[in-house]
This record gives C-alpha cells, sequence and structure tokens, in this order.
C-alpha cells in the first residue's frame, strides 16, 4: 500500500464521522445516501435519509412507492429530479433484475438514472471494487496534492485528477479510502482556511509545501446567472379554506408541484382573464420573495386570486385556458398544503401568504 494511502486510511479509522449509512455495508442505503448527497449539504440530508429508509426500507418499496409519498419523502432536498431517478432505478431493478442489485461499476452503469458518480460510490464501498470517485471534494485534495493551480475544471484536467486517484487506490479497501478522499475535503481540506496542520497527508502535499493552497483548485468557471421575475399565483377557496397546486410541465421548474407560475411580462394579461372571472377578487400581496435555483435568480410576488362564494375556477373554464398555466390543478387543505409542494421556492411562497392571512385577521 502507498504511503499517501496508509495515512489516509489510518485516519479515516479514527476520525470519519458516523454517518447512519456507514454503520454497516447496505447497497440500497449507499445508493440512496449517495443519491441525497449531490449538491445537497449533509446537515439536510442525514434527517431525511432517516425518514427515507424509515418509510422505503427496501429496494421494493422504493419501485412501488407512489408520487405523492416520494415527493413528501424528498421534500426539503430539492433537485426533484433526483427522486424521480431513485424511483425509476428501483423499477428496474426490481422488473428486470428481480430484485438483485448490479454488482459492479459497468453494472449500476446500466441502471436508469445513475451515473459514473453513483455507480463508481457503490462499485467501490459496497464491492470493493477499485474505481475512483471524484467529487469535488476529491477534486480540492488532488488539486492540493499536486498543486494544480490551472486546467483543472476543464475535461482534460478532470480526466487528469481522475486517473491519479485511480492510481492513489489500493488494492485493500478501495471503498475506505474513497471515501477518506471525500472525508479529508470535506472536514480537513476546505475550500478556506483549510486545517492543514491536522492533515494526515501533510508531508505529500505540494501546495502546503510551496505555499499555494488558497490558488489549488482555482476557481471553477461559473455559467452567468439568469435574473428572472415572476409572479406566484396563489387561488385560494377561501370557504373551504383550500389552495390550488399544480403539476408543472415547463419552465426550470418542470415536473415539480407547486403554485402556477407567470412570468412578470405575462402578467398583466394574466390579470385581466382572471378578474373576467366571476365571484373573484384579485389582490397582489405586498411582500417579495426571492430564491436561487440552479443558475436562476428569482424575485417575484404573490397574485392572491380569492375566491368568496361559489367556486367559479375550473380548467374547463374559457377564461383560464387563455393563461399560459398548468391545464390540470387540484385543491389542497391549507393545513396540509407545506407537505405537497415540492420545492423550497413554493415554500416561501406559502410562508408569505401565511403572514398575510394572519395580519389580516
Amino acid at each position: 500500500m502507498n504511503q499517501c494511502a496508509e495515512k489516509l486510511l489510518a485516519w479515516y479509522d479514527h476520525h470519519h464521522r458516523p454517518l447512519p449509512w456507514r454503520q454497516e455495508i447496505n447497497i440500497y442505503h449507499t445508493w440512496v445516501c449517495e443519491v441525497m448527497s449531490q449538491q445537497t449539504t449533509l446537515a439536510v440530508v442525514v434527517p431525511k435519509f432517516s425518514e427515507f429508509v424509515k418509510h422505503l426500507p427496501t429496494v421494493y418499496d422504493l419501485a412501488t412507492c407512489d408520487e405523492e409519498k416520494l415527493r413528501q419523502l424528498w421534500s426539503g432536498l430539492g433537485y426533484y429530479a433526483r427522486a424521480r431517478n431513485l424511483n425509476k432505478g428501483a423499477k428496474f431493478i426490481v422488473e428486470q433484475l428481480d430484485g438483485y442489485f448490479p454488482q459492479s461499476y459497468c453494472e449500476w452503469l446500466k441502471i436508469p438514472g445513475c451515473g459514473p458518480y453513483t455507480a463508481s460510490v457503490i462499485a467501490s464501498i459496497c464491492f470493493n471494487e477499485k474505481v475512483a470517485c471524484v467529487d469535488g471534494n476529491v477534486v480540492r485534495v488532488v488539486s492540493r496534492l499536486l498543486a494544480l493551480s490551472k486546467d483543472v475544471w476543464s475535461s482534460s484536467g478532470q480526466s487528469a485528477i481522475q486517473t491519479h486517484v485511480a492510481q492513489m487506490i489500493p488494492e485493500e479497501r478501495p471503498g475506505d479510502f474513497n471515501q477518506a478522499m471525500m472525508e479529508l475535503g470535506a472536514t480537513v481540506c476546505h475550500k478556506s482556511k483549510p486545517l492543514c496542520l491536522l492533515c494526515p497527508v501533510q508531508q505529500q502535499c505540494l501546495a502546503f509545501a510551496q505555499n499555494c493552497i488558497e490558488s489549488c483548485p482555482p476557481r471553477k468557471p461559473r455559467r452567468d446567472a439568469v435574473d428572472v421575475e415572476l409572479f406566484a399565483l396563489l387561488v385560494w377557496r377561501k370557504a373551504t379554506d383550500t389552495l390550488a397546486i399544480a403539476n408543472r410541465t415547463k419552465g426550470f421548474l418542470s415536473n415539480t408541484v407547486g403554485f402556477p407560475l407567470i412570468a412578470a411580462i405575462e402578467v398583466s394579461e394574466a390579470k385581466k382573464v382572471l378578474q373576467s372571472l366571476q365571484d373573484l377578487q384579485l389582490f397582489e400581496l405586498p411582500s417579495r420573495f426571492s430564491h436561487s435555483i440552479t443558475h436562476h435568480r428569482i424575485s417575484g410576488k404573490i397574485l392572491l386570486a380569492q375566491e368568496v362564494e361559489n367556486p367559479s375556477i375550473t380548467t374547463e373554464s374559457v377564461p383560464w385556458r387563455k393563461l399560459s398555466l398548468p391545464q390540470s390543478f387540484y385543491w389542497v387543505s391549507r393545513s396540509l398544503i407545506a407537505s405537497k409542494l415540492s420545492t423550497a421556492l413554493d415554500n416561501k411562497v406559502f410562508k408569505l401568504f401565511q403572514n398575510y392571512q394572519d395580519k389580516a385577521s
């Protein structure tokens, strides 16, 4: 075993965090936690993971889970497409593989929604396959070990890092080695103010020796954020205290459940249409909301359409069809709606509505 790997594994044995999926090797748990952890902090993932596997303890339970329950269990994690991919993968395993999990990296790549990183994590941890797992933490660790201050984020740079990690992996405990690399980046080799004095591979770190830690790796080029101004339409039946939510089918929030969204440039026409509906009061609430998702900076206001007598808003009404909105929506009690919303943006909107109602009453 090379010296660097030996030091990392010794450090990992004494300092790794006692995460719930590390208590024993469980293929299903490893798969679920890795998908949950993508672009989500562990502080959020840990309680959600425990709740998820409590309600869906096996791949069979995940494969047969209905959309609403899956959405509830995933609520708060964001990027709901990950949950749908898990569900698709589980169905494939149950229906095409008779419930047997793939046993290698190449076989995991055949599972719908499972990419190279997830496949490598599962293969190395669960099957001791010598395959490199490279996430952002590992990129940072390797960049500092090799003092790489440029050409890290290009395809060739990523390939070089992948190759270097593959060469470092020992024959014994490849899964623990991959976890040790990721753990080191997450807990010691921080993006800023790394804890170099606690690092088990400080002596092998060229960036430390050359005093260039802060420039390794270089900043990752970022796509320019797009500013989006929109209105969230809350249709409220006052008599029954229910709100309308929809399955959104387009835009950057497609395949999520929440309040209908109207682009700011279309809101004037939307107001005219809504005002033509009977027994309806229309309000533009004063408070604004803001939210960032992927490469979008969202800001906007709430358009409250309040039904005061007999229900008048249906997808069959001619005026409603003039709106560029989802054509299928359903009514949910205000006391239950928080569990139905699948994005943090919708939850922010609902909280503003609640605050408005509390002040009004």
